[in-house]
């Protein structure tokens, strides 16, 4: 008869269960901890705020050359990468990161400058042997260390004037919609009625 295994015995409970005092202070520790759930909120984190022992890794291996998701993973954080770039916003990480970056130039002997000028004397090499692909690969080196292809921020303010204009035309008699047309005014139908916008000063 085949032996079955002895059932797995509980952990022993904790000595000191958590007092209801410990859970409210917990508790009032986290409603003061700083929101960095967005982007917005991370940016607003206050430079001069200590870094953990993982933040530091993170920032560590950042300022070496790894990616945001990479650098996250080499200092211990989950597959997440999203809290990566939420960190890459905050003042008291960049500030680290910029100080990283600079000690890691002076270690290295290397600058922006001979990096430039590196690529841009390979890119002349390539054009002497007439490689047209490494050209273009140099060009792009050059252009990504003068930020051509950081991502362009557009910004979308929508007002609620074209809900207010469609509402105030649905208000208006045929005769005034008519009057309307007539003028030739479906850009500023206000004016066409007579009424004067306000200018903001």
């Amino acid at each position: 008869m085949p032996k079955t295994p002895a059932p797995k015995a509980k952990p022993p409970k904790a000595a000191h269960p958590r007092a209801k005092s410990d859970v409210g202070k917990r508790a009032a520790a986290v409603r003061t901890a700083t929101n960095t759930s967005t982007m917005a909120a991370a940016a607003l984190v206050p430079v001069d705020k200590p870094l953990t022992t993982q933040q530091r890794a993170f920032v560590k291996f950042w300022a070496e050359g790894d990616t945001i998701p990479n650098a996250m993973a080499r200092a211990g954080y989950n597959d997440q990468p999203s809290y990566g770039y939420r960190m890459a916003k905050m003042p008291n990480i960049l500030a680290l990161y910029h100080e990283e970056k600079r000690l890691y130039e002076e270690a290295s002997q290397m600058t922006r400058k001979k990096v430039m000028d590196m690529l841009l004397e390979s890119y002349d090499m390539a054009k002497l042997m007439s490689e047209p692909a490494t050209m273009v690969s140099a060009a792009r080196e050059v252009g990504k260390m003068c930020g051509y292809y950081e991502p362009t921020k557009t910004q979308v303010n929508v007002t609620l004037n074209g809900q207010v204009n469609v509402a105030q035309l649905g208000r208006l008699s045929d005769e005034e919609l008519l009057k309307i047309i007539e003028q030739g005014a479906m850009n500023d139908p206000q004016s066409a009625l007579g009424h004067t916008p306000q200018l903001e000063e």
